[in-house]
């Protein structure tokens, strides 16, 4: 038994590097396959790409000493964008309605010598401002807005939240998990794009099916009342350099998820999805998953019992992670 155990202990790194080189050629595949230069024309596509180019815009109108002159190159990829989606079927997107409106913020702003240089760009938001968005573009904020929001006890809402593996029967509400949600969408993402998706299950079978696939649910899982299925949109994401983007945004929005529920009364449990390929591809049979949409993670959610035991989870020191450059 024991020359066994050996042996399995000294196989383990080999196994495991010939998994990890799996898992990147999986990682590979899926982008590859699924980000966002396949396919240009698609509606979610299009709508990503008009925010990555008028967040440019945005940010040139939100500058305190802005160059009167920057912004009009990010103002012609718009145009040239959206003249691309305005032969497309559907009419145009969220984003780029919201696109035109930026562009009429900037345009505001031009200097007249500029507008007549631009004459095309002008013409293009001319004909179809009438259906641009009324979001988007710049908002005047003083600090006592951006501070209404500071919590009189910071410590109390951050030590107060633990992961919670003993829910009541309790149901969760619908609108709970709306408002978690809508709270979590103020979570940054590059170039505002909101590459996020959550499949929501709450069907006991559903939930069970799920997490068939999952080994952190074990004693507890067949109480879950509710299970969210966090997952990034890879079709946002188009260039070499934004190959891991999307678990950046993901995780990001995920943690907002998991505060947001906190703020409303509800515990949580992230469940990992450290899985290979062969597990993911189970899951997309079990779950009606679309194929461009990573699985980031599982997220157990309900109201806790009256009493409960959690893990303790000791917390490392500041001084253990932190240094400071001055």
């Amino acid at each position: 038994m024991k020359i066994s155990k050996n042996v399995k202990d000294a196989l383990r790194p080999i196994r495991d590097i010939v998994s990890t080189y799996l898992g990147y050629q999986y990682d590979f595949y899926r982008y590859f396959r699924y980000a966002g230069w396949r396919l240009p024309s698609r509606y979610s596509v299009r709508d990503y790409k008009a925010a990555k180019i008028y967040h440019r815009l945005e940010k040139s109108l939100s500058f305190r000493n802005r160059d009167p002159e920057s912004g009009w190159s990010a103002a012609d990829d718009l145009v040239r964008h959206l003249k691309r989606s305005q032969a497309i079927k559907g009419g145009f997107t969220f984003h780029e309605k919201i696109g035109l409106k930026v562009l009429g913020d900037f345009i505001a702003l031009a200097p007249v010598q500029q507008k007549q240089d631009r004459l095309g760009v002008i013409d293009f938001w001319q004909q179809h401002k009438d259906i641009a968005s009324g979001q988007g573009g710049v908002l005047e904020k003083n600090l006592v807005s951006l501070q209404s929001g500071k919590l009189a006890d910071p410590e109390a809402f951050f030590s107060s939240r633990v992961s919670v593996r003993d829910f009541s029967s309790e149901a969760v509400a619908k609108e709970d998990i709306e408002k978690a949600l809508l709270l979590a969408l103020n979570t940054p993402s590059v170039c505002n794009r909101q590459a996020t998706f959550v499949y929501c299950l709450n069907a006991r079978s559903d939930i069970d099916t799920a997490l068939l696939l999952q080994n952190g649910n074990r004693g507890f899982g067949h109480e879950i009342p509710c299970l969210l299925i966090l997952c990034a949109d890879l079709s946002a994401f188009d260039t070499a350099g934004e190959r891991y983007q999307h678990w950046i945004d993901g995780g990001m929005f995920s943690m907002s998820i998991i505060w947001a529920l906190h703020s409303l009364g509800l515990s949580s449990c992230c469940l990992n999805w450290s899985k290979g390929p062969g597990d993911d591809l189970k899951l997309r049979k079990l779950i009606d998953i679309k194929d461009e949409h990573t699985v980031l993670m599982m997220l157990a959610v309900g109201v806790a019992r009256e009493n409960v035991k959690v893990c303790y989870s000791a917390r490392k020191t500041v001084t253990d992670f932190y240094h400071y450059m001055d």
